[in-house]
């Protein structure tokens, strides 16, 4: 099998000749070391945001560049917003540019962002998903981006990570507001979801685990949304997955599994996170994908190590037809010393001997 063969396999029930090998394509650069791998088999999964593209046709905007901090201003009939982004920061981020200022900084700020989420308008164009299709071959998988989660997805007008304090006082200091910002939110992902059904393409990424709120708040206002939109994007032939990346699974196990996603993606195992593919495995049964992303702090231990836990961690998971290898969080981006980058080239190494040698299908625990 190829690379596309064995995964396409694994997503949709059948059996592949071995566990994949398939970390996001962003995370390894291409160039000599990438393609060493992919000739022992690793491919790459391309997270792909095409093939819906939107507008806000009355909203003006305008982008004021200072040194290497670029200012996006956002006029509304309502007021303007701003977001602030520092440019030019090399591999510390897709782009090299780290938003710093989120458009929601104040209540007043509310009514502006509120506009824009209603104003936004959908359009399909399948032909970017096609082009990647063909440009990626066997070599490459591709993820379309799903549905957003309405209140997850309110994070990011706060500035995503680093706005979380802001977000959480938001919350509790002015409910009413950001209530009509999760319900328009929520408007808005019903307006695009006709237009995800239609895409060409089966794994659809939606949503995520970041560990950011409890596993209460999760089930309140996470849960819903996939228990009503996965079952629908199934029955139009699509495999779901759930971007899984919260070092504390263990607290939202038994949520993952009442999700019905096909893929728990970006899942980081012991010694990083709490919860073990066995563990994971009981609890979510034979048929869903568990795609993990490699703790790379194995890496530091050495190449045998690193070789020995990934064989424990192929062994743990037996036959192996529902376990993706993948890297989803740093792999070799952000290298930018000679020692990092001589401990992660053996740690990739590492793991892909440990496939050679035992991911072979069927795995032998």
């Amino acid at each position: 099998m190829n690379f596309y063969e064995r995964l396409h396999a694994v997503l949709h029930g059948g059996e592949p000749d071995a566990v994949p090998f398939a970390p996001y394509d962003n995370l390894v650069p291409r160039g000599g070391f990438e393609r060493e791998l992919a000739d022992r088999g690793m491919g790459l999964l391309d997270r792909h945001s095409g093939g819906i593209w939107s507008e806000m046709p009355n909203v003006e905007i305008d982008t004021r560049s200072e040194g290497n901090v670029v200012t996006t201003t956002y006029h509304t009939p309502v007021g303007a917003v701003y977001t602030r982004s520092k440019t030019h920061l090399g591999r510390i981020a897709d782009g090299a540019t780290v938003q710093t200022e989120g458009l929601i900084k104040d209540v007043k700020d509310f009514d502006a962002v509120i506009y824009m989420v209603e104003d936004t308008v959908y359009h399909l164009d399948p032909r970017p998903v096609l082009e990647a299709q063909r440009h990626w071959g066997s070599h490459g998988y591709l993820s379309q981006a799903g549905f957003g989660v309405p209140y997850e997805a309110t994070l990011g007008f706060f500035g995503g990570y680093a706005g979380i304090p802001a977000w959480i006082y938001a919350q509790n200091d002015h409910p009413d507001e950001f209530a009509a910002l999760v319900a328009a939110v929520d408007r808005r992902e019903r307006r695009r979801f006709p237009l995800l059904l239609q895409l060409p393409g089966d794994l659809v990424a939606c949503g995520s685990v970041d560990g950011n709120y409890g596993p209460a708040r999760w089930r309140q206002y996470d849960l819903p949304y996939y228990q009503e939109f996965v079952p629908q994007l199934q029955a139009a032939g699509k495999i779901v997955s759930i971007h899984a990346h919260a070092s504390n699974n263990l607290a939202y196990a038994d949520l993952l599994r009442e999700t019905g996603v096909n893929v728990v993606e970006a899942f980081t195992p012991p010694p990083v996170g709490d919860l073990s593919i066995a563990e994971a495995r009981r609890r979510w049964g034979p048929d869903v994908v568990i795609w993990v992303n490699f703790p790379e702090t194995v890496f530091y231990y050495g190449y045998e190590e690193t070789r020995r836990y990934t064989m424990d961690l192929i062994k743990s998971d037996a036959p192996g037809n529902r376990l993706v290898i993948g890297f989803t969080e740093m792999g070799t981006y952000g290298i930018t010393d000679a020692e990092s980058e001589r401990l992660f080239k053996a740690g990739f190494r590492a793991v892909v001997e440990a496939i050679e040698t035992c991911g072979a299908y069927p795995v032998r625990a």
